[in-house]
């Protein structure tokens, strides 16, 4: 657990601070030259041309922070299940994040002397499946009550980035999303669905967890760590664009 806390807040903390030193190395533009100062003599038909056709290299390029393509408005059910599936299954981090997230465990079992997690659950490859088996319990219970709830609710589970230039902003915008994001229409609306399957990943694990760890109080505290990287998972999202290759795939293949 305090493991799965302490990445929960690194994530919050390090993904902004990657896309600032992404953003800050990028080169100044070059002073200009004494041809480009007399340039500036051309006739004014030909100045005129060049203010109404400009470069195309400077079309639609953000300079500060390149941007993921927009998220259209509206989705429709397949679309929603197609996301739920894509998210749940079938990428590479639904077999190596839960796998991650067991040795974690194990490397640091719940729990303190007699209260700490029985010896089935913290030795050997019977409890790495163990603890494996519940991390992929808590993803998929998580998502698929997220999935569920967004169906009835009518609400979009696809993450909008921000329109600003601002890294705190973007922050802002990303942990903010969390609470609240957008129905199938694009207006924004409470996150009930993530609200809902933060609480379901919480307590799916109260029907096979050992003994002292299966009771109300440990699942909200498995609830509020879900709902903690759900969060993360949204700067993530918001961030991925300016982080260099391999930490984006790393953070796929544990975090996801």
């Amino acid at each position: 657990m305090k493991y799965a806390v302490t990445i929960s807040v690194l994530a919050l903390l390090i993904l902004p601070a990657i896309a600032f030193g992404q953003d800050a190395a990028k080169p100044l533009p070059d002073a200009p030259s004494s041809q480009s100062i007399s340039a500036g003599s051309r006739g004014s038909t030909e100045l005129g041309q060049m203010e109404a056709d400009p470069p195309p290299s400077s079309m639609g390029i953000d300079t500060v922070a390149p941007r993921a393509p927009a998220v259209r408005a509206g989705i429709s059910f397949e679309d929603k299940v197609h996301y739920y599936l894509t998210e749940t299954y079938f990428n590479p981090g639904a077999l190596t994040a839960p796998a991650f997230r067991a040795g974690l465990r194990m490397a640091n079992p719940p729990g303190k002397g007699a209260t700490q997690y029985p010896s089935e659950w913290r030795q050997g490859a019977e409890a790495f499946g163990r603890n494996y088996g519940d991390a992929v319990a808590e993803r998929v219970s998580f998502q698929t009550a997220r999935f569920a709830t967004g169906v009835i609710t009518r609400e979009d589970p696809r993450y909008v980035p921000s329109s600003s230039r601002s890294i705190f902003a973007r922050s802002f915008h990303a942990i903010g999303f969390t609470f609240v994001d957008r129905s199938n229409s694009g207006h924004p609306m409470p996150a009930i669905s993530n609200f809902v399957g933060a609480a379901a990943g919480g307590f799916v694990g109260n029907a096979y967890l050992p003994a002292g760890f299966n009771d109300v109080t440990h699942a909200g505290q498995r609830a509020s760590l879900r709902f903690g990287f759900a969060a993360a998972g949204n700067l993530f999202r918001e961030f991925a664009p300016q982080m260099p290759g391999p930490m984006r795939t790393f953070f796929i293949l544990t975090a996801r």
